[in-house]
């Protein structure tokens, strides 16, 4: 899947954080979209030329000199592991430095997770069960930046849409 797809699944993935939540302020909604579409973004640190290697292009040249893209960055250890540092940072003293910072995180773990969850529905798939297995799963075989991503981008724009298109 390409960076736009991914960007609208963090957006649902932050759409469903704000309502499970109930978070009604608007700057801790715009926290925890923001979060999520970056999450959703952020799995690709693996790829050279993928959105968010174009961002931070040190971390990029680390991880995919020492990781193979849709390896162990793409799997729900890796996300439990940058989780776990992310809750000890929000509980330990980030939260003391912006009050928007546990809005961010709480969006950006369902954002890395939506990431995971599309690339199921690419051909390619990812190791759901690593470190136990390296079988990847696929549900479907939707291929990059084809007509069947673009149908998903098109369907997951309008349950946004849908959602939030008052503010449009």
């Amino acid at each position: 899947m390409n960076y736009i797809t991914h960007s609208l699944g963090g957006a649902a993935a932050g759409v469903m954080v704000i309502n499970a939540m109930g978070v009604n302020e608007p700057t801790q909604q715009s926290a925890i979209l923001t979060g999520a579409v970056l999450g959703s973004l952020f799995i690709d640190i693996d790829h050279k030329k993928s959105w968010i290697a174009h961002k931070i292009p040190l971390l990029a040249n680390a991880a995919s000199g020492l990781f193979k893209h849709r390896g162990v960055i793409h799997t729900p250890v890796f996300v439990a592991i940058v989780s776990i540092i992310l809750g000890v940072l929000d509980w330990s003293w980030l939260h003391e430095w912006n009050v928007f910072a546990p809005y961010f995180i709480r969006g950006f773990i369902p954002g890395m997770m939506s990431h995971l969850v599309l690339d199921t529905l690419n051909v390619q798939g990812i190791m759901w069960l690593w470190p136990i297995s390296n079988k990847r799963f696929h549900l479907l075989r939707i291929r990059t930046n084809s007509m069947m991503e673009m149908a998903v981008c098109v369907v997951l724009g309008a349950c946004l849409y849908g959602k939030y298109g008052s503010f449009f």
